[in-house]
């Protein structure tokens, strides 16, 4: 335990004489932080509101209760109820030609006109269009029109049918029999038209929501981790270039004692970046992470994992140019495929697998599930899966340590000279 505390401290030492080490370990995280939070740090989930054009020529329909005008239901139910009014501002028009002129000037996003006869068409089961326009840059915002008024012309439809059928059945019967029942519900049932069906989505109701400025705090700290990593691992290839490497291959230090003072050294930075990146957004932007202990115990979990890989990189790596060529394409490939510089969501399916399975996408999904108020049970498979990709990563560098290959293959290209190590 004392050699390999003293290991690590010695890799510490080296590092203290490093600016640029500290540049990426604290000053990077900070700055990306705090830009992020200038980004982010004032949006929310809603939508925007958006205004609304609306005129109709619809007539009103005798009943036994009066008239009825699906036209002004459609208009003082639906959408000006309170949970449509605060996505949309509805401006009342007085002619179909003063809607269409604003929404082609851009002063409305969509432009909603009720056809004459539009009741007796619903009622009589006949065509009647309603007529929706939207300017080129709203899409969204028609398309949330279109889906409202859809769900209102299907469920009143359906509403008829039902109501129809059962006074057919009323007038034949009565009362009620149970086989006139369920022919009512069977007839029903057959109809294309009939209520609109909500497909039931499994969530946890008591989820709490993640924010952008949350998601890619905790996507920029993962991919500074393998930054950090990388820096870190500039210290073997120079053990090896000037023979520190084997002087400690000739010392009684074992080999997996080498390999874990690396690691600490490689999880160590990632924790102290991860508690100073909780620090800054709790205090600069009130951020919630839940419950610190677990957060950082997927940090120790995932800095493991993702530090055997580096570890072993620094092994094969020739020369400090050979790193660097090795970090580029890790680095921001496994940042683009774990979901740092794209929300994980908006990956495609092909690429959503990968996002699962690769170190950094496990730990963005299990440092969110935390955040959300879910506990260390519902991830506990991908940090084992975390702590097994570490563990044969660690196996193969070992093997690679072992051999003569590593410290052989060592040289550098300054003044095109070749510097080998003799074990």
């Amino acid at each position: 335990m004392n050699k390999l505390l003293h290991l690590v401290f010695l890799d510490f030492k080296l590092l203290a004489k490093s600016k640029s080490f500290y540049l990426r370990l604290i000053l990077f995280p900070t700055v990306m932080i705090l830009i992020l939070g200038t980004v982010f740090g004032n949006s929310n989930s809603k939508l925007p509101s958006f205004d609304v054009a609306f005129y109709s020529d619809d007539s009103s329909l005798p009943s036994d209760n009066g008239s009825i005008s699906l036209g002004v239901t459609l208009e003082d139910k639906v959408l000006k109820s309170k949970d449509v009014e605060s996505m949309i501002n509805l401006k009342e028009m007085t002619s179909y030609d003063e809607g269409n002129s604003l929404v082609n000037e851009g002063k409305v996003s969509v432009f909603v006109y009720i056809p004459k006869d539009f009741t007796r068409a619903l009622v009589n089961d006949t065509t009647s269009n309603i007529t929706i326009i939207g300017n080129k840059n709203t899409t969204i915002d028609k398309t949330i029109i279109k889906d409202i008024l859809d769900g209102f012309v299907l469920d009143t439809k359906t509403v008829f049918i039902e109501e129809k059928e059962a006074m057919q059945q009323l007038s034949l019967s009565t009362p009620l029999s149970k086989d006139v029942i369920e022919k009512i519900m069977n007839h029903i049932g057959s109809q294309e038209t009939n209520s609109t069906i909500i497909s039931k989505i499994q969530t946890d109701t008591h989820a709490d929501p993640i924010d952008a400025m949350q998601y890619y705090s905790i996507a920029m700290i993962v991919m500074f981790s393998i930054i950090t990593g990388f820096t870190l691992i500039h210290g073997i290839v120079d053990e090896k270039l000037n023979n520190t490497l084997f002087r400690i291959k000739s010392t009684p230090t074992l080999n997996i004692q080498y390999a874990l003072g690396k690691l600490i050294g490689i999880i160590f930075a990632v924790v102290l970046q991860m508690i100073l990146v909780i620090i800054i957004t709790s205090l600069v932007f009130s951020m919630k992470w839940g419950n610190v202990f677990e957060i950082l115990l997927i940090t120790v979990v995932y800095a493991f994992s993702i530090g055997t890989m580096i570890f072993l990189c620094g092994l094969i790596a020739k020369d400090q140019s050979s790193v660097s060529s090795m970090s580029a394409p890790i680095g921001y490939g496994f940042s683009f495929l774990g979901g740092s510089f794209i929300s994980k969501d908006a990956l495609p399916d092909s690429l959503k697998f990968v996002q699962q399975i690769i170190p950094n996408g496990k730990a963005i999904n299990s440092y969110l599930a935390i955040c959300q108020g879910k506990g260390i049970g519902t991830i506990y498979m991908d940090l084992l899966e975390l702590i097994l990709i570490g563990v044969v990563f660690l196996v193969i560098a070992l093997r690679v340590y072992n051999g003569r290959g590593s410290i052989h293959n060592a040289n550098s290209n300054n003044d095109k000279t070749t510097v080998k190590a003799t074990v």
